[in-house]
């Protein structure tokens, strides 16, 4: 919030300047020595962002980006880059409307808009730089991706003066008002929403409640020996009332039967209401559509379960933490060995170092001081 209040005050000083012509002569500076120093391959880098600035191709940008967001599972954050855009146009067109700025008229080779300030391209590529930085900020893409979004909005502005098309002050105000769109839009669609309840665990199968010493080949129901992971038919049994439990498992050689089997010989078959193997769903963990098929067979009526209505326990981080996470579940994280969260990824929801922790772990995701009823299985 604090940068939104400053991106507004900002843009408060280059109005207050514009409306008095306080800033007019550094502006004229500006564009003079921008002129003087024009070189052909400048140019040629500016028109192409002034083509690629253009509300149409911009769109189908931000269209995409949206696009591949909703495959992935990550339906909030399309839809905060689809609103964060269309607002940025709208206030825009309204703003220019309002001050009724004419350009500088020095433009020669890409043609002026009607009114100048501020800068549509500006505003509107510096929207989407903050959207995208903000979008990818809790992933390990965060600082390539806040170096390059930075590199396109600010080359876009300095575009937008080299060209002639806009005074600096436009630039200027397009920044500004361009990360307080994103930022405020943020805000606005994003704030933590009451925790869900918990109607369904997803447990891991290998090094979760069975033990996978890596040694054995073939099925695990043919193994010679196998065993539960210490802790894990206790915890199983206490949160059989409260929940559904699936298991959730990248299974090689394992369809559900064969999983329920291995689970049997550890007693562990009676206390889990069914399987979801990849090897049955045509994907793996950590993949969307892993997630999407495990909330598939989770829900009820043929609609998929709702992510947050769901935690996924498990003892590897890229299957069972980021990949549940970036599909919406929560994720509790089976840490035995207390091995710290990767740098620059998001934290888990919950983290254990032994399945007797589980039970009292979700109730306090549930926000009950003890295990809470939850809904009869089917």
């Amino acid at each position: 919030m604090l940068a939104v209040l400053l991106g507004l005050l900002a843009f408060v000083v280059l109005t207050a300047l514009v409306a008095t012509h306080a800033g007019g002569g550094l502006d004229g500076r500006t564009l003079s020595w921008m002129e003087a120093h024009q070189r052909r391959p400048f140019t040629a880098a500016a028109v192409l962002l002034h083509y690629l600035g253009l509300w149409p191709l911009l769109a189908a940008v931000v269209a995409a980006l949206a696009g591949l967001l909703w495959r992935r599972g990550r339906r909030a954050q399309a839809r905060y880059l689809g609103l964060a855009a269309a607002l940025s146009l709208a206030l825009n067109l309204l703003l220019k409307a309002v001050f009724s700025r004419q350009p500088p008229g020095a433009g020669t080779v890409v043609h002026a808009s009607e009114y100048a300030f501020p800068s549509g391209h500006t505003m509107a590529a510096t929207t989407l730089a903050t959207a995208v930085t903000l979008i990818a900020w809790r992933t390990r893409w965060r600082w390539p991706v806040l170096l390059l979004a930075a590199a396109f909005a600010l080359a876009m502005g300095l575009s937008r003066a080299y060209l002639g098309v806009h005074w600096p002050s436009d630039v200027a105000a397009g920044w500004a008002m361009g990360a307080v769109v994103a930022l405020a839009v943020r805000a606005a669609v994003q704030r933590p929403a009451p925790a869900a309840p918990i109607e369904v665990v997803f447990l891991d199968w290998g090094g979760t409640l069975m033990v996978d010493d890596g040694k054995q080949a073939g099925p695990m129901k043919d193994w010679p020996a196998v065993a539960a992971v210490e802790g894990a038919q206790e915890a199983l049994r206490r949160l059989r009332p409260h929940y559904r439990l699936l298991v959730a498992t990248n299974a090689d050689d394992s369809h559900a039967p064969e999983v329920r089997a291995a689970l049997a010989r550890a007693c562990l078959d009676e206390l889990v209401d069914g399987v979801v193997s990849s090897l049955d769903v045509g994907a793996r963990k950590p993949t969307a559509g892993y997630y999407r098929a495990a909330l598939r067979r989770a829900g009820r009526g043929g609609a998929p379960l709702d992510p947050r209505r769901a935690v996924m326990v498990g003892d590897s981080w890229a299957n069972d933490v980021a990949g549940a996470m970036a599909a919406g579940l929560r994720a509790v994280w089976l840490n035995a060995s207390l091995a710290p969260v990767p740098p620059g990824a998001p934290a888990p929801d919950a983290v254990i170092s032994r399945m007797a922790e589980l039970p009292d772990t979700l109730a306090r995701l549930g926000g009950q001081p003890g295990l809470r009823p939850g809904p009869r299985r089917s």
